[in-house]
């Protein structure tokens, strides 16, 4: 049995597919519909156009077998939606979005129309389906899969490894929102007195000039840029939407290149990953203790956990599943 990822071409989606490759039979397969528009354009008649897709996906997903698992994002399936379909294999379905925000952009390509669902449409295609947001898992009865990093557990251990905070920085990174803003000015100087420089980037496509903060960079970093700094920081600074309630990418990037975490995020007290001496609650909290916050040591990282939220827990995932 092999694990055939199907257009997972983002950075984070890269690095983990890569890390998995290094210990499982992990196999990438993008840019599937390459080349198909241009030709299927000039294919005359509706019949032959529908054999030209159906010969197209058959030559660039020849390679997999029945006892292989098809593993698809949320975002990327609908062009070839209906080959997958007949492929005589394992189907999974992986939403990292809500099933709200994929319906409305389905809707905005033209791939749905305004009364058709995006969970409706994929449901039949796919042997499972699995969701990070619980909301969504019981609305629409999908599986919950816990979030996770782009790295295995062999990779984590080697980068905790490499690990070393070079500078006494707090690095944070996200789209403008006006809490966002409003945070960052009121944490400066309380980090700055603690002796921590800000290395803040906050993304604004809109031009927020009068709120914007001074000290930020407008600026968008790659997933591959992001780790770099998380690497060379000392302390982590996460600002939630006020509708955001979940486990981050951030809060396991704290955890796994141990970092200390300054979060809005109330709900991560209730999580197993939570420790006070690593995760600092923003407005829960109280302010004057940021700064022995700062300067007390970290304790020591349950490999446990490590494992838990490594990408090898996507595999075993995959493994449990009943076909």
């Amino acid at each position: 049995m092999r694990y055939y990822f199907l257009e997972w071409v983002n950075d984070f989606e890269i690095m983990m597919l890569n890390s998995l490759a290094k210990d499982y039979p992990v196999m990438k397969i993008n840019r599937i519909m390459r080349r198909y528009k241009s030709v299927n354009a000039l294919m005359p008649g509706t019949l032959l156009k529908k054999w030209h897709k159906r010969f197209h996906c058959a030559v660039k997903l020849s390679a997999i077998k029945p006892d292989d698992i098809v593993i698809c994002n949320g975002y990327s399936v609908f062009p070839f939606l209906d080959y997958i379909a007949s492929i005589p294999c394992k189907k999974v379905l992986i939403l990292r979005d809500s099933v709200l925000a994929l319906t409305r952009k389905r809707r905005l390509l033209g791939q749905l129309k305004e009364d058709e669902d995006y969970i409706e449409t994929v449901r039949p295609v796919f042997d499972v389906i699995f969701s990070f947001d619980s909301a969504d898992c019981q609305r629409y009865s999908l599986a919950m899969i816990e979030q996770f990093l782009p790295f295995s557990l062999h990779e984590i251990q080697r980068l905790q490894k490499e690990s070393k905070i070079e500078n006494k920085r707090c690095f944070f990174v996200g789209g403008y929102e006006p809490i966002r803003a409003e945070t960052l000015k009121i944490l400066t100087p309380e980090l700055e007195n603690s002796g921590y420089k800000p290395d803040f980037y906050l993304l604004d496509k809109y031009n927020n000039h009068d709120s914007y903060p001074d000290n930020c960079q407008n600026k968008r970093l790659s997933y591959i840029e992001n780790i770099e700094k998380v690497k060379h920081a000392s302390v982590l600074l996460e600002i939630n939407k006020p509708e955001q309630r979940g486990l981050t990418l951030r809060a396991l990037e704290a955890l796994i290149f141990n970092k200390k975490l300054i979060t809005t995020n109330a709900s991560i007290r209730s999580m197993d990953l939570y420790d006070p001496a690593r995760i600092f609650i923003y407005n829960v909290d109280d302010i004057e203790d940021l700064q022995d916050f700062l300067q007390s040591p970290l304790p020591h990282v349950d490999e446990k956990l490590l494992s838990k939220y490594s990408a090898d827990n996507l595999i075993m995932t995959l493994q449990k599943v009943n076909f």
